[in-house]
């Protein structure tokens, strides 16, 4: 028995060791690094930031009762207003081409210059950057922020952590707040929160949105850009040998001696492996592993490595922005045919927005026929048929329309709740913005009514502007006959 124990250890003990399938997640402290790049970063925060909590505060002058909030996205009235411009609930298929215009656009962001979106631009990177900023404010610089962590709990250690949360509360507000204005009437809705009268979904969706910034930017961070964001593990394949990347020049750098006095001695390459550029990177890699997929192509790496060559009176570009062939130097080619297939997407994709929007006629017409009856034998002989007209009146102005019919010989129109002409037409009004629905009636004479082969007829309603501004609109459908 004792020797079948002793086997059965042995051979567990000469088993190899199973590497662990999850990684323990290790809080980073990323080291505020000063330089050019950081302050580009800086400028698109401000930018951003600033179009984003101010653009639904602007007033802008519309005719008659339209909203004068110059963003505006009313989906209880189902119009988006956008300065000028209003998009009606018809016109929702233009959100596919927004939505390619801005894949291929990000598409081609990445062919061109790798992850700088996510670098730069993402909402993820750019509410984390002001978080860290105010951490970084508070808590101070990275070694005191690992001991604040460390350090027990005290009523100094309580204090700067509620003032750190609270303003990370505070701009989680703000977020869910700005992002609220943009579907209501902003000063009418603050007036709301502030009296505690606003509606129930627009608390909801201020708290979703607050805990949802205080969450992805004070405490996921780097976690949605490693393992949420789905663009980081598709990004590769659209990078080619020219695309600009962050990369480190192996060729210079290498070997890495941090003594000086072995530098002295021998050759050594120009990096000196103090690794500042992993102690600034947000998502805790080392840029001289590689490319990797965690890279969000910040360029923090590139300022830190500056710095230090500044220091050591040796030239920049260690870690920089370039490109494989550049790294290998081979010499580029002429045509990138990727770089070219995503911009005429792009383009492509934008241009059919702007051709709607220039061709857009100013009023829509629909007619729906009445299925029930098909249709009505009068007593005279005549035959009616009954149809809904709506009529939308896509213009800033109140309009007056004229409605005439044709296809139909000897029909006359007759439309209720609408003043007739004296040419046998009838006044159709519309108010800016409103969709009228109009109940209208074609009767063909008996004469015509039995001529010729019986049966269907084409039909064609025109209603016509009587105000050069209000455009015209026409519209087919079926004059229905006995069989």
């Amino acid at each position: 028995m004792d020797a079948a124990v002793q086997i059965a250890e042995r051979d567990e003990a000469e088993q190899p060791e199973q590497p662990e399938l999850y990684a323990s997640w290790r809080k980073i402290h990323p080291k505020y690094q000063p330089g050019f790049f950081r302050r580009v970063r800086w400028i698109v925060t401000s930018v951003l930031l600033g179009l984003y909590y101010i653009l639904p505060m602007l007033r802008w002058d519309r005719p008659g009762e339209m909203p004068d909030q110059a963003i505006l996205f009313d989906l209880p009235g189902r119009k988006f207003y956008i300065f000028d411009l209003v998009i009606w609930p018809q016109e929702v298929f233009l959100l596919t081409f927004l939505l390619m215009a801005a894949a291929f656009g990000l598409f081609l962001m990445t062919a061109l210059a790798g992850r700088v979106f996510c670098g730069y631009i993402c909402f993820q990177t750019v509410w984390t950057d002001l978080f860290l900023w105010v951490e970084h404010w508070v808590e101070g610089p990275p070694r005191r922020r690992r001991e604040w962590d460390a350090a027990p709990w005290s009523l100094r250690k309580i204090g700067i952590r509620l003032i750190k949360h609270g303003l990370w509360l505070l701009i989680g507000v703000a977020t869910g707040g700005a992002f609220v204005f943009y579907f209501a009437d902003a000063p009418t809705l603050l007036r709301e929160f502030l009296n505690g009268t606003a509606p129930y979904a627009a608390w909801f969706t201020l708290g979703f949105l607050t805990l949802g910034t205080y969450v992805m930017a004070g405490f996921a961070r780097e976690q949605v850009c490693i393992y949420m964001c789905p663009y980081s593990r598709f990004q590769g394949a659209m990078f080619d040998q020219e695309t600009l990347v962050i990369a480190y020049d192996e060729k210079r750098g290498e070997p890495r001696i941090s003594s000086r006095r072995q530098r002295r001695e021998g050759s050594a390459g120009d990096c000196i492996d103090c690794k500042e550029c992993v102690r600034v990177c947000p998502t805790g890699i080392d840029i001289r592993d590689g490319q990797q997929y965690q890279c969000i192509t910040c360029a923090a790496c590139v300022d830190a490595c500056d710095s230090v060559m500044d220091r050591l009176r040796k030239p920049r570009g260690l870690v920089g922005y370039t490109s494989f062939d550049a790294l290998t130097g081979v010499t580029p080619p002429r045509f990138r045919f990727r770089v070219w297939l995503y911009g005429a997407l792009t383009l492509g994709a934008l241009g059919a927005v702007m051709f709607h929007f220039l061709t857009r006629a100013p009023l829509e017409l629909n007619v729906l026929r009445q299925r029930q009856p098909l249709y009505v034998a009068l007593s005279d002989g005549s035959v009616r048929n009954g149809y809904t007209a709506r009529l939308l009146n896509m213009t800033s102005q109140p309009q007056t329309y004229r409605l005439t019919v044709e296809g139909v010989k000897g029909a006359s129109l007759h439309v209720e709740a609408a003043e007739a002409a004296a040419d046998g037409s009838y006044r159709l009004r519309a108010e800016s913005g409103e969709v009228v629905p109009y109940t209208v009636f074609v009767t063909q004479s008996e004469e015509f009514a039995k001529l010729g082969a019986q049966g269907d007829l084409p039909v064609q309603f025109k209603l016509t502007g009587l105000d050069p501004t209000g455009g015209s609109a026409s519209y087919h459908s079926v004059f229905i006959r006995p069989r």
